[in-house]
């Protein structure tokens, strides 16, 4: 059988949770537990239903209405409510900007490889992410930090690189929707980059709710477990799941976008 061809395949890759261990999630987390916020609790299996692969606003306002915060601070109105979201937001936006300058964060090895193997057999790639930091992230892991940490970069980076560096397409944090409208732009731009050739699309995400867009587009998704639980992934529609990206290598993958 003749296999399909790199040019015509694009990954679109979610970030926080996917290739990178982000402070999303801690920043939230800390921030909501501080006055006048309050919350006791912000598990995990709450953000990657509510808050994961949402827009900033979307994932701060879920917490503030879900957790009981706006009728505890006594916003019964809608001027009030955006107010209190607007501070809510700016402080866990200042906390994460803290720590991704440190380079607080962790990288996922399996995801990495996986995407710096992709780039060195010619397979255009997006970052595609609901997060407006995104971008930052990626561009505070040096080529060193992935020379240090993963021992290769099969050849696509040069020094002065970043894992930035490798995206083709970026569209994170993007104000044009929700997470289906950033996923259906980082195809359209890697359809456009290629000349038409990419037509067919694999998806990375971590949460539900961005596998349920990808899937609602007709791409291909895979599912990436890092944490939560496994059933919300299938029940939302992955392809496959996994917890090790090592499991599934970039020809298996090809063979899987075979028409």
């Amino acid at each position: 059988m003749r296999g399909i061809s790199t040019a015509s395949v694009g990954f679109i890759w979610d970030i926080d949770g996917v290739i990178v261990d982000s402070p999303h999630e801690e920043a939230w987390r800390v921030t909501a537990m501080e006055a006048p916020w309050g919350v006791d609790v912000l598990s995990s299996d709450f953000y990657f239903s509510h808050v994961a692969s949402r827009p900033r606003y979307e994932g701060g306002h879920n917490i503030l209405q879900l957790k009981g915060v706006y009728e505890r601070l006594g916003a019964t109105t809608d001027e009030q409510k955006k107010a209190l979201l607007e501070k809510f937001c700016t402080e866990k936006n200042a906390l994460i900007r803290e720590l991704i300058e440190v380079g607080k964060f962790k990288l996922f090895r399996d995801a990495i490889l996986l995407l710096l193997k992709a780039k060195s057999m010619g397979i255009r790639q997006a970052a595609a992410s609901a997060s407006k930091n995104a971008r930052d992230i990626l561009t505070h892991v040096p080529r060193s930090r992935i020379l240090e940490e993963l021992g290769d970069d099969f050849g696509v980076l040069k020094e002065g690189d970043s894992l930035y560096s490798v995206f083709d397409v970026d569209v994170c944090g993007i104000d044009v929707g929700g997470k289906r409208d950033i996923q259906r732009l980082a195809a359209e731009q890697l359809n456009i980059l290629s000349r038409g050739k990419v037509k067919r699309f694999m998806v990375f995400e971590d949460a539900p709710s961005g596998i349920e867009a990808a899937k609602s587009l007709g791409y291909f998704v895979i599912g990436v477990l890092r944490s939560g639980r496994e059933d919300a992934l299938h029940k939302a529609g992955a392809d496959i799941v996994t917890g090790d990206l090592k499991m599934i290598s970039v020809e298996e993958i090809l063979q899987l976008l075979q028409p």
